[in-house]
């Protein structure tokens, strides 16, 4: 009696347990829900939005900097050469300024990095720096043409590793 009672709440387990698999699996095929969208426009040319829409081609460097990050200051020298060998220009290159200190000075960022990308000048908690997860400054990261990571760099060396490999 007491097998034939064991055997009937382990099938009710077991009903309970597919029922509920089949009620995550379809919440999970689910339409997502799209978050707002976001656009910013860039310091040289016209607005640019998430989700990025890219050019069909070679990857898409975009790179984060920071003001007043010495690391920012010593991966831009190494950005700007890759940003201008890269091929496509500065359609296929952005430059994203993050302005962590609201009375941080942007301007040497933008006049370097303006001739290379479209330039960037987001806040802390813009939809930039969440989408492409950016923990810490500097960052580089290079996209396939269809939006896919294809890598990501933190440091001049790293940058220059990446590039030639």
């Amino acid at each position: 009696m007491i097998a034939l009672v064991l055997s009937v709440l382990a099938l009710a387990v077991t009903a309970l347990n597919l029922l509920l698999c089949y009620g995550i699996i379809r919440r999970l095929r689910a339409e997502p829900a799209h978050g707002p969208s976001a656009t910013d426009d860039t310091v040289t040319g016209p607005p640019v939005g998430v989700p990025i829409v890219l050019p069909a081609g070679s990857p898409t460097l975009v790179g984060f900097f920071s003001p007043g990050c010495g690391a920012c200051e010593d991966l831009l020298p190494a950005f700007t050469r890759a940003a201008e060998a890269h091929p496509g220009g500065t359609k296929k290159v952005t430059a994203v300024v993050v302005e962590v200190d609201p009375d941080s000075d942007s301007r040497t960022y933008l006049d370097v990095l303006s001739p290379v990308a479209e330039v960037l000048r987001v806040p802390l908690n813009s939809p930039w720096v969440s989408a492409f997860g950016v923990d810490g400054f500097p960052r580089v990261h290079a996209l396939t043409e269809d939006g896919a990571l294809r890598w990501s760099a933190v440091g001049p060396s790293d940058l220059e590793r990446r590039l030639t490999g």
